[in-house]
């Protein structure tokens, strides 16, 4: 008997409901994404999927067939048409289902593992060795065994008050805690079940010590010690007491980074101290270019006509092995050297480097009344706030005016009970 045309797709009941082993429809667990199959029944296309319900009496879900109608004519074309019924039964089955348990069975030690393997390969040679050091000193001895489920506000401040017996340093223990709460806080994104613990909530350490003296070069200091160092660490000198670079910044300086037709000096990278192996700058900020003045742009050309060793990276510094300097050798051999023939002494524990000219600069700046936003800029902080944190022991000149005028006040009083003492002496002299 012939077949009637079909304008669309036609449901097979009897396919859905065959108890042939071929079409009988096992119990399994209802799956998120279905992706269904299409096949060719003599002429015809035909589409097949389950149903989403299970049927309460089988405890099954049935098979559906569809018959795709003749403009139906090819695989491509019979699996687009199947495809809104499987869209419906995903994104039901998507929106009813459960997320599965969050991970918590695992211990610290487990997650820093699987931190180690995922993220630790992606940081910088410096932040990484960092990481390493607060994991192995700190972290792992304390917390390695503790299981994640457990890590409460009560055990993160029993860790940080731990550290800060070890270190007597605020700064320090909240570097560690830093290095901690990162790894936690990708362990939850992770899927393991971790309390949600507020830095904020945190009571870290007082440091009990005083804080090191800050040391920089003024003006006058700065070309002392430019003038009596040896080339190339007075060039070097130069462009740090100049430019206020860090000394990363220096070392990986490169002939391309100067732009004599713009007067500019472009940072654009800085040498791991360790490995010398070159890196980007410390931060985006960091990367931004430098006004060269002209009195650098005299001393640059110079450089490059007289004294320049060409090398194959084209470094703008480099030692007798035509490889850029270590940081630690410009500053033991260039910096210390320079104030020791200078007769330059510091106090105990003052760390004095490279970084002296950068303090020098923005110490120069902030005292000649430069507006701190612009200091901000010229030294490529994120923001003022970090500016005034690590230059606040400057005093500009608006604060000697404030400080002189009060002065003044109080020494007019002081003045006048000094006379009104004197008077009052002379007066009990009389009577006497």
């Amino acid at each position: 008997m012939a077949i009637a045309p079909q304008l669309g797709p036609v449901v097979d009941s009897a396919s859905a409901t065959s108890s042939s082993p071929r079409m009988e429809c096992k119990t399994m667990p209802r799956r998120r994404f279905q992706s269904g199959r299409v096949y060719l029944r003599g002429t015809r296309w035909v589409g097949s999927y389950r149903e989403y319900e299970i049927n309460p009496e089988t405890g099954k879900r049935a098979r559906k067939t569809i018959t795709f109608d003749a403009t139906v004519t090819s695989e491509r074309a019979a699996k687009a048409a199947l495809q809104p019924y499987l869209d419906d039964y995903n994104a039901r089955a998507k929106a009813n289902s459960k997320p599965s348990a969050p991970r918590g069975g695992k211990a610290v030690r487990a997650l820093i593992e699987e931190w180690t393997d995922k993220i630790l390969p992606n940081r910088k040679p410096g932040g990484a060795r960092a990481a390493l050091s607060h994991i192995r000193t700190y972290i792992l001895p304390q917390l390695g065994e503790v299981p994640l489920r457990e890590l409460s506000l009560s055990q993160h401040q029993t860790f940080v008050t731990a550290v800060g017996l070890r270190v007597d340093r605020r700064k320090t223990a909240e570097n560690v805690y830093g290095t901690l709460d990162s790894i936690l806080n990708l362990g939850r994104k992770w899927g393991h079940a971790i309390p949600s613990v507020e830095k904020r909530d945190i009571v870290f350490p007082a440091d009990k010590k005083p804080q090191p003296q800050v040391f920089f070069f003024d003006a006058d200091t700065a070309a002392r010690v430019i003038n009596i160092a040896p080339y190339p660490f007075k060039m070097m000198f130069l462009i740090a007491a100049v430019c206020g670079l860090r000394i990363g910044e220096v070392t990986a300086l490169k002939v391309a980074s100067i732009d004599f037709k713009r007067k500019l000096l472009r940072v654009t990278g800085a040498p791991d101290y360790a490995t010398r192996k070159e890196s980007t700058p410390k931060s985006d900020n960091s990367a931004a270019p430098i006004h060269m003045s002209e009195l650098l742009a005299k001393h640059l050309h110079d450089w490059l006509d007289n004294r320049y060793v060409a090398n194959v990276d084209g470094y703008l510094f480099t030692n007798s092995k035509g490889r850029p300097y270590l940081s630690d050798n410009v500053v033991k051999y260039g910096v210390h050297r320079a104030m020791k023939k200078l007769g330059i002494e510091t106090a105990k524990g003052v760390h004095v480097g490279i970084h002296c000219f950068r303090h020098g600069v923005s110490s120069e700046l902030l005292e000649a009344g430069t507006p701190i936003h612009v200091v901000t800029r010229l030294m490529r902080h994120a923001d003022s706030n970090v500016t005034l944190e690590h230059y606040a022991h400057i005093l500009g000149d608006a604060e000697r005016v404030a400080s002189e005028k009060f002065s003044q006040r109080i020494g007019q009083q002081i003045t006048q009970l000094e006379s009104d003492s004197e008077m009052e002496s002379a007066s009990v002299g009389k009577t006497a």
